[in-house]
C-alpha cells in the first residue's frame, strides 16, 4: 500500500450527524455525474449512520477542501463482514480531470480494512469490495489502479405497467396476507432470515443483532398495504416487502425483499407474491416497478424474475481486492 497525502490545505476528518446534508450534497452531484441519476436520500443516510452497531467516527471518512467543503467522502460498512468490508467511495465532479481525492479514500479504506487483522479468524480471508455503476469507466480504472479486480455483477430489474398485470395464482393451501405494523414481525423475519442463507455475502449471525438491525431499516420504511405475506395454515412461507418509490423517484415502486423459506421454494409461491406487488402498485398508480438482484443469485431469482416481465435497466459491478489469502467466512453463492 502506497501512503498519499493530502495537498495543502485540505483536511480529512470523520463525519459528524450534521454532515449528512453535506454528504447527500456530493452524493447526488456524484451519481448525476456518472449515471444520469439520483441513488440516495438524506433518510438513507440518517438510517445507515444511526444503525445499531455502526460506529460513524470510525467508519466514515470526509475531505474537506481549503474553504471547508466536503469534496470527498467514504463509507466503510464492516460491522457484519470486517473480513470482507464493502466501501462506497464518492469524490466531487469538481476533481474528476484530476481526481486525487479517491484514490486518497481508497488508501484510506486500506488502512481501515487492515486494522480488522486483529478481530477476524487467523484462516479469515481478508478483502475489500466496491460496487460501481457498470459504465463508470474513470472510477472503474480508479479501482484497477488501486489493486482491485471485477468479482460480479448486479442488476437492477424493471417492469413497465403500462397494462393491468396478470393476476397472481396462489399455490393451492396458500392464501395471500397483508402484514400491518403493529403484528409481530418477527416471523416476517424468520422468513428473510431463512431465505437468505443462500445470498452472496450472507453471514451467519445473531438473531437479536440481526433483528434490530433489520428492524431499524424497516420502522422508518414500513409502508401500509406493501408488506405482503404468503400463509399456509398459519405459518408464514413467503414475503414481499416494497417501499413506495425508488430514492427520489415518485413514478417506481420498489421490492426491498422477495423471500421464500427454503422448504417451501418450487411451488410458485415467490411469482404469485411478485404479481400481486405489480398489481397493487399498479392500482397506486405507479408506472413500474423496480427491484436489486445478484446476476449470479444460485435461487435462480434473476430468471424468475424475467419470466414476471421485468428486464435488466441497470448493471452495477462488484470490484474487489485481496487484501490476504484464506477462508471465505461469508456466503460466496459459487
Amino acid at each position: 500500500m502506497t501512503t498519499l497525502t493530502l495537498p495543502p490545505g485540505y483536511t480529512q476528518r470523520p463525519a459528524r450527524m450534521e454532515d449528512a446534508e453535506a454528504v447527500l450534497a456530493i452524493q447526488h452531484a456524484t451519481s448525476m455525474a456518472a449515471a444520469g441519476e439520483i441513488s440516495d436520500t438524506l433518510e438513507d443516510i440518517l438510517e445507515t449512520w444511526g444503525a445499531p452497531g455502526f460506529d460513524l467516527g470510525r467508519n466514515v471518512c470526509l475531505i474537506l477542501n481549503p474553504d471547508g467543503r466536503i469534496d470527498g467522502y467514504v463509507l466503510l460498512e464492516d460491522d457484519v463482514r470486517p473480513f470482507a468490508p464493502a466501501i462506497d467511495v464518492y469524490s466531487h465532479p469538481d476533481h474528476w480531470s484530476d481526481d486525487f481525492i479517491t484514490p486518497l479514500l481508497l488508501n484510506w479504506c486500506e488502512s481501515r480494512t487492515l486494522e480488522n487483522v486483529r478481530i477476524i479468524p487467523a484462516d479469515s480471508r481478508l478483502v475489500m469490495h466496491a460496487f460501481c455503476y457498470s459504465t463508470e469507466e474513470r472510477y472503474q480504472d480508479q479501482l484497477r489502479a488501486a489493486g482491485f479486480n471485477l468479482a460480479r455483477h448486479f442488476y437492477r430489474m424493471k417492469i413497465d405497467l403500462n397494462a393491468p398485470p396478470a393476476a397472481p395464482v396462489w399455490p393451492e393451501g396458500v392464501r395471500l396476507h397483508t402484514v400491518a405494523e403493529g403484528e409481530d414481525w418477527r416471523r416476517i423475519f424468520d422468513v428473510r432470515r431463512d431465505a437468505w442463507r443462500d445470498h452472496w455475502g450472507h453471514v451467519e449471525r445473531d438473531y437479536e443483532e440481526e433483528f434490530a438491525e433489520w428492524s431499524h431499516h424497516w420502522q422508518s420504511n414500513f409502508a401500509p398495504g406493501l408488506w405482503l405475506a404468503a400463509m399456509e395454515g398459519e405459518d408464514v412461507v413467503g414475503i414481499c416487502l416494497c417501499r413506495p418509490k425508488r430514492a427520489d423517484d415518485e413514478s417506481m415502486g420498489w421490492v426491498s425483499t422477495l423471500a421464500v423459506r427454503r422448504t417451501a421454494r418450487g411451488r410458485g409461491i415467490a411469482m404469485a407474491l411478485l404479481q400481486e406487488a405489480f398489481r397493487v402498485f399498479h392500482g397506486q398508480g405507479k408506472e413500474s416497478v423496480g427491484l436489486g438482484v445478484d446476476a449470479s443469485s444460485i435461487t435462480g431469482a434473476t430468471r424468475l424474475y424475467e419470466r414476471a416481465g421485468m428486464s435488466v435497466q441497470v448493471r452495477f459491478d462488484l470490484f474487489e481486492k485481496e487484501l490476504r489469502p484464506g477462508k471465505d467466512y461469508y456466503q460466496t453463492g459459487e
